[in-house]
């Protein structure tokens, strides 16, 4: 993230808040294998496709503000910006 930062401080607020979201989808998973009560599930299932939607809108503001600021930057870092989006 820190290469982010020097490059714009929103795609680093971004790409901070979709790694959060990741580590919180990953962790959902694994309770989900967990959870025995169809109930629960359901919540626990329905909890993580809200995440999975949210994350879904800041990858695209994150490409969006890639592509907003696509003109100012030079080949190195139009490189990185677009090894993080395919990362995601």
């Amino acid at each position: 993230m820190s290469s982010l930062s020097g490059i714009s401080e929103e795609l680093a607020e971004l790409d901070g808040q979709i790694a959060d979201i990741f580590r919180a989808l990953s962790n959902g998973f694994q309770k989900l294998e967990k959870i025995k009560d169809p109930n629960r599930r359901s919540r626990q299932l329905e909890e993580l496709t809200d995440k999975m939607k949210d994350c879904k809108r800041l990858i695209k503001e994150f490409d969006q503000e890639v592509k907003a600021a696509e003109s100012r930057n030079d080949p190195d870092t139009k490189q990185i910006l677009h090894e993080k989006k395919q990362s995601m």
